[in-house]
Parts: C-alpha cells; sequence; structure tokens
C-alpha cells in the first residue's frame, strides 16, 4: 500500500486545527477536498482515524499512530527540503516567534535588521500574546517566555536575565504616585505581580494593570503612576526616571522555546544563534531611547 503524502498533510492539519475546516484552512483548500482526501487516507489504512463531534475532529488510537508516523515524514521532508535550498545560499523560509509583544518590540526595533541582512531569505512572522502555547510538532517557532519551565515535548535554553526597575515620569514624587503594575487574569501570579505583592505599602492603590511592559510604560510616561518596567525600555527615556538607584529592583530569566522536530534546520539554527548573540544589545538597558521615543 502506498499512501498519498497529500492525505497526510490533511490529516495533520486537522490534528493540528482540531477541526476540518480549520484543517482545509491551513492547507488553503476547500473543505469538501480535505473531507475527501481524510477519506482516502482512512481507505487506504482501514481504519477510523479521527472521532467527529460537535466539538469537533478527535484522534482515535489509530489516528495518534498515523499522525505519529506522518510527523516523522514530515520532519524528514522538511530537513530534506531545508538542505537542498540552503545548499549554497544559506537559511531560508518562515519562522515564527511567539512572545510577549514588548519583547518582540525590542527584537524588531533593535536586532531584527541585522538577521535580516544576514540571511534576507528568512521571513520572520512574530505573534505577540502573554500566555505560552505550545509549539506545534513541525512547526518553525521559537518562543520567548519569562518563567515558564518547558513542557515535555519542547527544547528550551536560558536566554539570559533581564533587569527591572522602579521608574516615575521625570520631576514627580513618587511617594504620591499610585501603581501601575503587570496583570494577567489567567496568570496572575507572575514575577512582576508577586514583586509589587510584597513591596507596594498598604495605602498605596493600583491605578492601571496591563499584560504587556508597553502598555505599563505608555501610562508612567503619560503621568498615570510609578511601576516595575524591564530597564531596556525605560533607560535614556528623556520623560522616565528610576525611584530607586542602584542594582535592579527585580531580575527575570527569559527562556527560548524550540520544538526538537525543528531544532535542527538551518532556519531555526541561524535564528537561534542571532537571539544568543543579540540578546544583550536588546534585553539589557539601552544608553540611548528608541527613535520612537526620542521626540
Amino acid at each position: 500500500m502506498t499512501t498519498n503524502w497529500d492525505d497526510l498533510k490533511v490529516l495533520l492539519a486537522i490534528s493540528r486545527a482540531g477541526t476540518l475546516t480549520g484543517g482545509a484552512q491551513l492547507l488553503g483548500i476547500d473543505q469538501s477536498t480535505a473531507g475527501r482526501r481524510l477519506a482516502a487516507l482512512e481507505a487506504d489504512l482501514g481504519a477510523i482515524l479521527f472521532i467527529r463531534s460537535k466539538l469537533g475532529f478527535t484522534p482515535t488510537a489509530a489516528g495518534q499512530a498515523a499522525i505519529a508516523r506522518a510527523l516523522e515524514i514530515e520532519g524528514r521532508a522538511q530537513r530534506l527540503a531545508d538542505e537542498v535550498a540552503n545548499a549554497d545560499q544559506g537559511p531560508s523560509g518562515l519562522v515564527r516567534i511567539v512572545g510577549n509583544p514588548w519583547t518582540l518590540m525590542r527584537l524588531a526595533e533593535t536586532a531584527l535588521p541585522v538577521l535580516l541582512r544576514r540571511h534576507p531569505r528568512l521571513e520572520i512572522r512574530t505573534i505577540g500574546g502573554s500566555q505560552p502555547r505550545s509549539l506545534a510538532r513541525g512547526d518553525a517557532v521559537l518562543a520567548l517566555w519569562f518563567e515558564i519551565p518547558p513542557n515535555q515535548t519542547e527544547f528550551a535554553v536560558r536566554l539570559g536575565e533581564v533587569p527591572y526597575a522602579i521608574y516615575k515620569p521625570r520631576g514627580a514624587d513618587a511617594a504620591a504616585l499610585p501603581w501601575v503594575s503587570f496583570w494577567d487574569d489567567d496568570a496572575p501570579r507572575r514575577a512582576p505581580c508577586r514583586w509589587i505583592e510584597q513591596n507596594r505599602p498598604a495605602a498605596e492603590r493600583i491605578s492601571l494593570t496591563a499584560t504587556d511592559s508597553s502598555v505599563l510604560r505608555a501610562g508612567i510616561r503619560a503621568g498615570l503612576g510609578k511601576g516595575l518596567l524591564p530597564m531596556c525600555l525605560a533607560e535614556g527615556d528623556a520623560l522616565l526616571e528610576r525611584v530607586t538607584a542602584g542594582p535592579p529592583d527585580l531580575v527575570r530569566a527569559l527562556h527560548l522555546h524550540a520544538h526538537p522536530d525543528t531544532i535542527q534546520t538551518a532556519r531555526i539554527q541561524a535564528t537561534m544563534a542571532w537571539l544568543r548573540e543579540s540578546f544583550a544589545q536588546v534585553f539589557t538597558p539601552c544608553a540611548t531611547p528608541p527613535q520612537d521615543l526620542a521626540a
């Protein structure tokens, strides 16, 4: 029996999307075509691969086994295509980088031009969010998260430590200001939240909470209060000044997550090397503010 690779692509797309419609959209085909290919694959294998319900498509035991083998084939095909394409032209293709919006903004404004000049055939797609999500097998995805251990299917490396300090509007009386603070309804006990809980006097209220440091910085610059910011965002900003001198008030470890299936591809290797070498430039205090804040 020879299984059609196009049918296996449909199998993988449905497993990733959770629905027939979503799988078809991932592949850029119509739903009826995806349904026919899935039916053909089930007929070839002599097994039902998904349980269909109103909630979506759930793999059966046979489906899980088929998905595992299809992922192996996809990984080999991807590595082969990567090696052939890059034999004499360097890394190419799409790399997704997932992380907090402010970390992606810092990469774009400070270091991304270097990567794309070095590897012009790469395409970088940034995906901002405050909550980690599982990395799909076979996808060229790198994720940047604070204080999040890798799950059992991920590879992770510690990129470095990001210092934080308390900032206020320049010239303002810190004692008279309320606080701005990180907060995420799905994960309220992150390190900045714990620091604020432990160090904020009970009499001082919180005026603004946000899931991203770039919003908190905007609030502090607008005079809404004082709060913890990554020093790389705040140092050199003419509208901000530190409340306390000396060492950082908080240090957070930033980790790089990847899926083992794609870790050896040329585009992921090149992007990981760039992230490591750029870390200090991007995430430690800068001497001058970004251009958009300098005016």
